[in-house]
């Protein structure tokens, strides 16, 4: 199933699930026993092929070897495909916190958890956390990691990521943590919440069968790797509602307007550390053989101080008019706030109301830590990559002296992926542009430069992927999926799916 029939078959999905939201849910429902349709079907074979060995046992005082046999395969059979389906999940990294380090995060968990128990109808069985951990990511998430693969419970383990807690104020913090514990589930949507959980084992059980360790696998997988897309396919749009259902869970244990707040600033928080915060950061890389600042140290200051930077009206508008892709769960932040009937607006921060609070007056250990993990992680490929530069600056000169018609294509080529390398974007487009005029293109050159145009919002990058694609066959995925994603994200579906058919038909 390629990407155009996934788009189109949730396309159809969603308009299925607004006219006939019980059919659809009924239609979920099958496709996700059929994940279970090989151990059931060994199952009924166990049971066939015993009642013919009993039988015959009554009849000739001996069982019939056939069914004998046969149930000694299926009952073989069944124990392989068990313990394929059983793949043990490791809890996720982090630094586990203790309760007596941070009373004061533990009880604002403790108060959401409550609300949410109440909200959920749930009484005297609210959410229980096997482990608390911290992290660099941003983001607040619940990973629930079955004990036994697909088969049996789950533990919920909490992942706060330190940057969030320096984004958000407490109370926005609470309404985030709100929604991911609404993901949990209550008494009126338990199906809703085990297809969310399922979503997340076969994703996990898709890595193994794509790298089968075992005959079993081997046998399995062919089957799997077509059923897992399928069922993400078949269930995203039930799991992208349960993304609201899980908003106005949070909005009604909390508070909506904050809860609206905590989710525009996390989307503007997120795009000033991609484009800004890091940007800055890894600048310095080609001055500098050691990085000048630790970053998380510096964290709570620069949201505080550059709050202008993110905090802002244009990037708000963006934010609103971007639409999911078609495999995204989480809806875009407009489509989240009208759910929640809220008008956007611009939140405000302030560093000494931030949720590092919760740690006490003073966070700069848990900084430090983050600090540390960054640094074992970084510090040897900032060292590598600062010398890569020097040689990349050194390889640039020596282009710079050779006259251009002298130059063969691959040399050319060269020389834009080290201008990419160096951050030279715009002379990448241009000697990349250079290349593509030259009777001896490279059709990877098409790609390369289709993917900045579009990159600077210039669609005569779509041209440039059509040409790759025409050009070399092997490049038309790369070339559709980064056309097709460009559309996408601008909410322009039909375009985007009237690209890859363009595409693919040559």
């Amino acid at each position: 199933m390629d990407n155009t029939d996934l788009a189109n078959l949730v396309g159809r999905l969603e308009r299925q699930s607004d006219a006939a939201p019980h059919i659809y849910v009924a239609r979920v429902a099958t496709v996700a026993a059929l994940g279970y349709a090989g151990i059931v079907l060994a199952a009924v074979l166990i049971l066939v092929s015993g009642y013919f060995v009993v039988e015959s046992l009554l009849a000739r005082g001996r069982p019939a070897a056939f069914a004998l046999l046969a149930l000694i395969a299926c009952v073989a059979v069944l124990i392989a495909m068990i313990r394929a389906l059983q793949t043990r999940i490791d809890a996720p990294a982090g630094r586990e916190l203790a309760r007596e380090e941070a009373p004061a995060l533990f009880a604002a968990i403790d108060e959401i958890v409550q609300r949410m128990a109440a909200v959920n109808s749930l009484g005297k069985k609210p959410a229980v956390f096997a482990a608390i951990r911290l992290d660099r990511e941003f983001e607040v998430a619940i990973h629930q990691i079955a004990r036994r693969g697909v088969f049996g419970k789950y533990d919920n383990h909490l992942q706060i990521g330190v940057p969030l807690l320096a984004a958000l104020s407490s109370a926005e913090f609470k309404t985030v943590l709100a929604h991911e514990i609404g993901h949990l589930g209550s008494e009126r949507d338990r199906f809703t919440a085990w297809i969310y959980r399922q979503r997340t084992t076969w994703r996990l059980l898709q890595g193994k069968f794509a790298a089968p360790a075992t005959v079993m696998d081997r046998i399995l997988g062919g089957f799997y790797r077509w059923y897992i897309p399928y069922f993400f396919a078949y269930s995203l749009v039930l799991a992208r509602n349960h993304e609201y259902d899980a908003d106005r869970a949070a909005a009604q244990a909390t508070n909506v307007r904050v809860l609206a707040q905590a989710l525009t600033k996390v989307e503007l928080a997120a795009r000033f550390l991609a484009e800004v915060f890091w940007k800055r950061l890894f600048d310095q890389v080609e001055k500098s053989p050691e990085p000048r600042y630790l970053p998380y140290a510096v964290l709570p200051r620069a949201f505080d101080a550059a709050h202008k930077e993110w905090l802002r009206k244009d990037w708000l508008h963006d934010s609103l008019r971007s639409f999911a892709s078609d495999m995204d769960t989480h809806p875009g932040l407009g489509e989240r706030l009208a759910a929640l009937n809220v008008q956007p607006e611009l939140p405000s921060h302030s560093a000494d109301a931030s949720a590092l609070m919760l740690f006490g007056t003073d966070p700069a250990p848990i900084l430090k830590w983050c600090d540390q993990e960054w640094q074992q992680e970084n510090v040897a490929a900032w060292r590598k990559k600062h010398d890569a530069i020097k040689e990349a600056r050194w390889k640039l000169a020596q282009y710079a002296n050779t006259p251009a018609t002298e130059l063969k294509a691959e040399g050319i080529w060269e020389k834009s992926t080290l201008l990419l390398d160096l951050g030279e974007d715009e002379e990448a487009i241009a000697t990349l542009q250079e290349l593509v005029a030259r009777e001896d293109a490279l059709p990877k050159a098409h790609l390369q430069l289709g993917r900045l145009l579009l990159a600077y919002g210039d669609e005569r990058g779509l041209q440039s992927l059509t040409l790759a694609g025409q050009q070399d066959p092997e490049l038309l995925e790369a070339a559709g999926q980064a056309g097709y994603g460009y559309l996408m994200d601008r909410g322009r579906k039909g375009e985007a799916r009237r690209f890859w058919e363009r595409l693919q038909a040559g």
